[in-house]
């Protein structure tokens, strides 16, 4: 009789004191935040996978969510192009009539995909990002590495030996290798090597011969790896929309070494990448973060970004004459050539800095072909890259869509001799 009086008081009691160890005490849930400061710290001590993948994380985890800017629209009112920031609305830095002739000439010559970037070097503003995709997909072409970067990326690799003390003139002798490069035309013959070209009229007629010798006399894996990354290739560009980076894979095998240098290596570009790289040699040597928002809810923006140099003045401003020879003696030549002839062209008096580039790929067959470029040498106020895509039979190249870009910018009617391209 003494324990079912017992029972009852002791099943009270555990009730009670389980009900006082769940109340949620004040400094109970404060004491358990530092657990995992406390495990980070033990993981300094004692590093493990685990913990460094969680400490990465955390690294790159943005502070605070940043507003995205919405698609790009014109409106007619303002006749100005805008894009929603959040739950404000942002201007843009893009010229309307630029913008729209630019994308009625890509649009005219219905290629399977094309771009046109111009911005200016000084500030990075973006005044014109147009594109076109035949089929009608969307998606911001001009910011994916849509092409082989291919003899663009000659200028990385002129860069490179202008930094190792290779001048401009330096001459170099050799055979063949117009369309292909062997292992066999890398070596000195004196009794084969009968053209001769200097460096930086290897740069304005693209001899991808003379690149491979060089390289592989005088660059190496890692020097070629340093100087595409300060030319942009393998990283993040800082931009209003996400931009995917131009990869760029340097094998430390010689001979794919110099292939790579001569522009036929793994290595893809994006428009607005192409006209960065022209703003750096423009800049002399400088890297302007590009920009396209000009003001939110009518109050200006600060330029995003530091600038920083990245290159050499001197070789910069070495780089800049040599592009100049693509123009006046090179590939880009005949496109440029009946500016000097026409007495009412824009451009008759702007001296234009260039570099071309084209590669085909198989499977399925595309034929591509780029410009990047400035203009005037003098006093940069434009930066220019042009990408365009074609098929077996092709419709228009980059280097007369760049032209008319820029005919169109320094033009004072300028979206009228776009316009009258486009027809």
């Amino acid at each position: 009789m003494s324990q079912s009086r017992l029972a009852p008081w002791l099943l009270a009691a555990c009730v009670v004191l389980f009900a006082f160890l769940a109340v949620p005490w004040p400094g109970t849930s404060a004491r358990s935040l530092p657990e995992p400061a406390d495990r980070a710290a033990d993981a300094q001590d004692k590093p493990d996978a685990g913990a460094a993948t969680e400490s990465a994380s955390v690294a790159l985890a943005p502070r605070a969510a940043q507003p995205v800017l919405g698609a790009m629209a014109f409106d007619d009112r303002a006749d100005r192009y805008v894009a929603s920031l959040g739950h404000a609305r942002a201007v843009l830095s893009v010229s309307p009539r630029l913008q729209q002739g630019l994308e009625k000439l890509l649009a005219s010559y219905r290629l399977p995909m094309g771009a046109a970037v111009l911005l200016e070097p000084r500030t990075g503003r973006v005044i014109a990002l147009a594109e076109h995709a035949e089929d009608g997909s969307q998606g911001h072409i001009a910011l994916k590495p849509i092409a082989p970067a291919a003899s663009i990326f000659k200028i990385v690799t002129s860069a490179a030996l202008l930094d190792r003390g290779i001048a401009p003139d330096s001459e170099v002798c050799f055979h063949g290798g117009k369309h292909r490069i062997q292992k066999k035309l890398l070596a000195d013959d004196p009794r084969r090597d009968r053209r001769c070209l200097t460096l930086s009229a290897a740069l304005g007629k693209s001899a991808n011969v003379v690149f491979a010798k060089l390289a592989g006399r005088d660059l190496s894996a890692d020097l070629l790896r340093a100087e595409s990354a300060r030319f942009l290739f393998n990283a993040p560009i800082p931009f209003a929309w996400p931009v995917d980076p131009s990869p760029a894979v340097i094998s430390d095998d010689p001979f794919e070494l110099a292939t790579t240098a001569a522009g036929f290596g793994p290595v893809r570009l994006s428009p607005l990448h192409g006209a960065l790289l022209a703003a750096l040699v423009a800049n002399g040597g400088r890297f302007v973060p590009p920009r396209i928002v000009d003001e939110v809810d009518g109050v200006p923006v600060v330029t995003p970004g530091e600038t920083r140099q990245v290159i050499r003045p001197e070789v910069a401003s070495a780089l800049a004459n040599m592009m100049t020879t693509t123009v006046t003696d090179g590939t880009a030549r005949k496109v440029f050539r009946r500016d000097r002839l026409a007495r009412r062209s824009p451009l008759r008096e702007v001296n234009v800095a260039g570099k071309t580039g084209s590669l085909s790929e198989r499977d399925p067959f595309r034929d591509y072909s780029c410009f990047v470029g400035f203009a005037p040498v003098e006093d940069p106020q434009i930066a220019v890259a042009a990408v365009a895509v074609n098929e077996r039979v092709w419709r228009v190249k980059a280097p007369f869509l760049a032209h008319e870009a820029l005919k169109a910018y320094f033009a004072e009617d300028g979206i009228r001799s776009v316009r009258t391209a486009a027809r």
